[in-house]
């Protein structure tokens, strides 16, 4: 079943994959490739001469989902992300399939991170023993290049029970309003969509931190080349305060110290409201 996105849960889940592999093609290949969502009319995959990649979704929203792209797509694909030059038929063999599982690792990582404003938990992750059943909701994707004459297609398939999950996201009430400011903190509660949780009982409960120098995107191929003694050039500079990670977010900025022979982060900047004497305080994590 060919469909478009018409539900407000599943028009977000589709959005945040379009924007992603728009995001992370043009980041890992070249700046002009443009994702749009294709109409019904755009067809199918043809099964026998297709690769497919699974995806398991878990958390708020959960089910099977997988992404089916024409064998000679995902081969140019795949040799286009090592940085190999596009050949004309080219075989989309194991190399050409473990760099398309690689981009696509990114692609989930960036709508993970988007889904975030929509649902409260997801995760999205690849997963080879996913297969879909049919039917399934299928949206198409055209995936174009200035370099190409015409835009490669991929479908996303979600099975029956992933689009339920996001229609019934559609159903829940939304949140009610915040508490008052002024609610002492050891008794503050924050509403979700499973009923109320007093925080006090979260307090507890360690998480692990990871300190962040900086970023940089690199082909597959030169990170297979990465050896004892190469150098990874980041995209800041060593005066530029490291970033303060809890899973994907970004919770304070700070400058690296020694804490009793370990490192640590002195905390110069952070989201929300400085403290009122301007201190910095200083925390361990792991370093990335």
């Amino acid at each position: 079943m060919l469909a478009t996105a018409t539900s407000t849960a599943l028009n977000a889940f589709v959005e945040a994959t379009r924007n992603a592999v728009q995001d992370v093609l043009s980041q890992a290949l070249s700046p002009d490739w443009k994702v749009e969502i294709g109409q019904p009319e755009t067809g199918t995959v043809a099964a026998e001469s297709s690769a497919f990649i699974g995806l398991l979704v878990t958390g708020t929203i959960s089910g099977k989902a997988g992404l089916v792209l024409a064998r000679a797509d995902a081969a140019l694909i795949g040799r286009a992300f090592m940085g190999e030059p596009p050949q004309e038929a080219a075989e989309f063999g194991d190399e050409q399939r473990e760099a398309v599982e690689e981009l696509l690792r990114q692609v989930f990582a960036l709508a993970t991170t988007a889904l975030e404003a929509s649902f409260d938990q997801v995760w999205i992750q690849l997963d080879n023993t996913v297969s879909i059943p049919e039917p399934s909701q299928r949206i198409s994707f055209l995936v174009a290049s200035d370099s190409r004459p015409a835009p490669l297609v991929f479908e996303l398939c979600m099975s029956p029970e992933l689009t339920n999950a996001l229609a019934a996201a559609d159903r829940m009430p939304a949140d009610p309003a915040p508490d008052t400011p002024n609610q002492p903190a050891a008794t503050t509660e924050v509403k979700t969509r499973d009923g109320t949780t007093d925080l006090s009982t979260l307090a507890g409960v360690e998480i692990e931190i990871t300190l962040r120098f900086g970023h940089r995107w690199l082909p597959l191929k030169e990170i297979a080349g990465l050896a004892s003694g190469s150098v990874v050039e980041l995209d800041e500079s060593v005066a530029e305060p490291v970033e303060v990670v809890v899973g994907d977010r970004v919770i304070a900025r700070g400058e690296i110290v020694s804490v009793d022979g370990c490192y640590g982060v002195r905390i110069t900047d952070t989201p929300g409201p400085r403290p009122s004497n301007g201190a910095g305080s200083a925390a361990g994590g792991a370093l990335s």
